[in-house]
């Protein structure tokens, strides 16, 4: 993947302290009350800093005065901060990745330097940005905060990972467009109070957000691609928002059109077959070059525009996690709403025929929109050239004991899109092919 920036969080992300932030807030209230502030005026302070200001503008008190007890309790918190395992680990690999780091906090400035200064974190950063260098109007979940730092680094939001251990962290990384990773086992600095949002990966430590993030930098991405040139172009826009060019790879499976061209011009890597050998034959050619390069991930995409982008990263997110070795997206578990009813009858007609040659049941076999762990594809191997492929992978990489999952996505059905793929006709073909090639 085209990652170049990653904006860490900072406390409960990379460093985490004993006192939590609920003792922080009980003594705020209480240093409040001793300025002789009735209890009852006080109010929630969830956020703190948001709630400090409410209160000043309630009593005429200056923010000044109240925010500075504030800082001064952070600060004693961060004196006896200590870093998570991995975090120096993970810092150092990126650096030596060339990528560029950022630090988006909620904490004051004063709070985040002690924490920076005490564990020799300052150097890692090529931007810091905490909540004293925002207007409130900016401060995450607002994604005015993150909004600077890219601007900052001459980064554009999809080539941006945002790591955090909170909603809050998640959020404005979904509005502008960047990846987002939750860390969800660090107990140690977690905000009071939670913002359910949804991250596109979610891992339990530093330890596995290096794993996760390894494997995002070493996913390919194949397209077979069969006389596409009226939708490869929008297909591969989609994908080099996400993707290097390098890691996009289009099998042209001998088409007689303009796809090649249309493919080579946007500096993708092109594969080229001099006739057409059908579904199977590309991405028989597309897995072969991935295991070459070694490829962590591999994900499959068709070329006539049926997948959201949206969608690819959502069916990658249990491999890349290393919480399966095959995902599979399913139409059939998703939104159904513009899914011709032949082309559900076909498919459970499929669907039934691969479960009994795997051994279990995919409630979509014939979807394109797959990821499979690097190791997974050098355990397949593909005897079938066309449609018949997709039950085939299913049913070898099922036989290898890969770790199989469905996740529900949409697919985009237009004419041009319903002329392509199986009908019932290639369904009973595919069926016999499977039979006639299994029994042998």
């Amino acid at each position: 993947m085209d990652i170049r920036a990653v904006v860490f969080d900072l406390d409960g992300t990379l460093v985490g302290a004993e006192k939590p932030f609920s003792e922080v807030k009980r003594e705020l209230r209480e240093r409040l009350v001793s300025l002789g502030i009735p209890a009852e005026e006080i109010g929630e302070l969830t956020p703190m800093y948001e709630g400090l200001m409410e209160l000043s503008r309630k009593t005429g008190r200056p923010f000044e005065e109240l925010y500075s007890i504030l800082v001064e309790l952070e600060g004693e918190r961060m004196k006896d901060s200590f870093l998570f395992d991995g975090a120096i680990e993970l810092l150092d690999y990126l650096k030596g990745r060339g990528i560029k780091l950022a630090l988006m906090t909620r904490s004051s400035r004063k709070a985040t330097l002690i924490a920076l200064e005490s564990h020799n974190l300052s150097g890692y950063f090529d931007v810091i940005l905490t909540r004293d260098d925002v207007p409130v109007e900016e401060l995450k979940p607002n994604p005015g905060q993150l909004k600077r730092i890219l601007e900052t680094l001459n980064v554009p939001p999809e080539k941006t990972l945002v790591i955090g251990d909170h909603g809050y962290d998640v959020i404005p990384a979904r509005e502008l467009g960047s990846l987002s990773v939750l860390v969800t086992g660090h107990e140690h600095g977690r905000m009071s109070f939670q913002v359910k949002a949804e991250p596109h990966f979610e891992v339990a430590n530093l330890i596995h957000l290096k794993e996760l993030i390894e494997r995002l930098l070493s996913t390919y991405v194949v397209v077979p691609a069969y006389n596409e040139e009226k939708t490869i172009g929008s297909v591969l826009e989609d994908l080099l928002r996400y993707f290097k060019r390098e890691e996009i790879v289009v099998v042209n499976d001998g088409s007689r059109d303009r796809t090649e061209e249309i493919a080579r011009s946007y500096g993708v890597r092109v594969l080229n077959h001099l006739v057409n050998r059908g579904l199977g034959g590309a991405l028989g050619t597309g897995f072969a070059y991935a295991v070459r390069k070694n490829a962590r991930l591999v994900l499959t995409f068709d070329a006539d525009g049926q997948h959201l982008i949206g969608d690819a990263l959502r069916v990658m997110k249990p491999v890349a996690e290393g919480r399966a070795d095959f995902a599979v997206g399913s139409r059939l578990k998703g939104d159904t709403s513009e899914m011709p009813l032949i082309k559900k009858f076909g498919n459970f007609v499929l669907d039934a025929v691969t479960a009994v040659f795997a051994g279990r049941y995919v409630s979509d076999s014939q979807s394109g929109l797959r990821c499979l762990s690097g190791d997974c594809v050098r355990k397949i191997r593909i005897t079938c050239d066309r449609y018949a492929v997709s039950s085939e992978i299913i049913i070898e990489a099922s036989k290898a004991g890969c770790r199989i999952v469905e996740v529900p996505i949409k697919a985009v059905y237009t004419e041009y899109s319903m002329k392509k793929g199986t009908n019932v006709l290639e369904g009973v073909k595919i069926a016999l092919n499977l039979l006639f090639d299994k029994l042998r």
